[in-house]
């Protein structure tokens, strides 16, 4: 099935948010960030990897096509962005140099951006019918719902 017109910025937008996400983390986890939250390392390093697999996951679900895919990503997106500005934004707004500075600091807000990039443009795929007439979506061929 052909995808909408938003499938591939919605994939793209994904990518660069999961290599933001990693380099912030390790930027995190550099600058104790973790200890702030009351975590210890192991615990940390569990909830890291849990939130990458899931990440790379939903991108994995999205490339394919898949609607749940996008709804997950616009969820991470939105979820993380707010994340960032609430948090990051205010510390490096602060007077003084933030974590390692310049380095930090786009790591942070290429995460933000990256994030609201990847909500927006997942809804729009998401909403974007296909460009093929009479088709179900991607899902739906897969798994036909019963008829009545």
């Amino acid at each position: 099935m052909k995808r909408s017109k938003w499938h591939s910025p919605a994939v793209v937008s994904a990518v660069a948010f999961a290599a933001f996400s990693a380099v912030h983390l390790i930027d995190d986890f550099l600058y104790d960030v973790p200890l702030e939250f009351h975590l210890t390392v192991p615990t940390t390093l569990l909830l890291a990897l849990a939130y990458m697999a899931a990440l790379v996951g939903l991108l994995a679900a999205a490339a394919g096509g898949s609607r749940t895919g996008y709804l997950g990503l616009a969820i991470a997106g939105v979820l993380i962005a707010l994340a960032q500005l609430l948090k990051s934004a205010p510390e490096i707004l602060a007077p003084g140099p933030w974590h390692s500075g310049s380095a930090s600091e786009l790591a942070a807000t290429g995460l933000g951006l990256s994030a609201a990039a990847t909500m927006f443009l997942s809804l729009l795929a998401l909403r974007a019918p296909s460009q093929l007439p009479d088709q179900p979506p991607s899902d739906e061929i897969r798994f036909p719902r019963p008829h009545a």
